[in-house]
């Protein structure tokens, strides 16, 4: 019942930034935050692609300083053998 009023009630709204062409102020940037900032300004696809990248490698890296805690604490984390 109350749908149809919802609908009716919307009106033109706020204008949302076109998140394309969207630019991060670098001023007051410095070391890598400045690095980051200019990749994204000049070249989203290089950005997003680096930054896939290096979230992965520290998903790599996590998971082999896991490795390492869980062997010393005496547990076994090698491969699982399928007998069939």
């Amino acid at each position: 019942m109350t749908a149809p009023a919802l609908v009716w009630a919307a009106g033109p709204g706020e204008k949302v930034p076109d998140m394309a062409t969207r630019q991060v102020a670098t001023v007051g940037l410095s070391a890598m935050n400045l690095f980051f900032a200019g990749w994204y300004n000049d070249n989203k696809w290089v950005f997003a692609t680096i930054v896939t990248v290096i979230m992965g490698l520290i998903g790599v890296i996590i998971a082999f300083v896991t490795d390492i805690f869980l062997k010393r604490a005496g547990l076994d984390v090698s491969k699982m053998d399928h007998h069939e």
